[in-house]
């Protein structure tokens, strides 16, 4: 494949907050369903990656309604923009990541992301860690209620239209089980998994859902991408 644009999630991959979100839908959880348990597998395959709704109807009732819905959606993300404020030291992007989007912004790489999060939270980390360096926001694609989320494809596929590149011509880097199986559904050409905390690269390698690898953080990630192309 010729590589010509690059999707990027965002929570777990860009920006490490994988346990802020799991402390906030854990506390939520306890106090709307005190009954229904946590294992690691529910976290790693029914938690992360997955759009509001999909979590809520799964770990609290699916018999909630619409309403129901947006009103827990909106009162989980707004503590968990709370829990990122109370620890400003982590308020920071994956390691490497900079460096790696200054690089692809002076090779004119067409760049995107495709988070599973809503609106207000994509708001905050535009203005959190000025992503406007990079991205344009107008071509973010996040959990709008338009599309089902993860691990159905549509979110690539809308952010691959939305940069103007085939969906076979894009790299998407995902942190989430869900989010890699949604890749490979929508036919992205390179898929790579990260996994800062080594938790879960058995998982994803033994399923391959992740054809061109594991990386850890985003320290050579120019070089390593164009070498899988080698």
């Amino acid at each position: 494949m010729k590589l010509n644009g690059i999707i990027f999630d965002f929570n777990g991959t860009m920006f490490q907050d994988s346990h802020l979100h799991e402390q906030a839908w854990i506390d939520m959880i306890q106090e709307y369903n005190p009954g229904n348990p946590l294992t690691e597998e529910e976290i790693l395959t029914n938690l992360h990656g997955r759009t509001n709704d999909k979590i809520l109807r799964h770990f609290v009732s699916p018999s909630l309604t619409d309403e129901e819905i947006q009103k827990l959606s909106l009162e989980k993300e707004e503590y968990y923009r709370t829990l990122c404020l109370a620890k400003p030291e982590q308020l920071v992007l994956t390691d490497g990541l900079i460096e790696s989007l200054d690089t692809l912004k002076e090779m004119a790489m067409p760049l995107t992301i495709a988070t599973a999060t809503i609106k207000e939270n994509v708001d905050f980390y535009f203005e959190t860690f000025a992503l406007d360096r990079w991205f344009d926001p107008d071509k973010v694609v996040f959990d709008d209620g338009s599309f089902p989320g993860k691990p159905e494809p549509d979110i690539f596929l809308h952010a691959a239209k939305k940069i103007a590149i085939a969906p076979e011509n894009c790299l998407v880097i995902e942190d989430a089980y869900s989010g890699l199986c949604a890749a490979n559904r929508a036919n992205i050409g390179m898929i790579i998994a990260i996994d800062p905390f080594f938790k879960n690269r058995e998982t994803f390698l033994k399923d391959n859902l992740c054809k061109n690898g594991v990386i850890t953080d985003f320290n050579g990630f120019t070089d390593y991408i164009f070498a899988q192309q080698a």
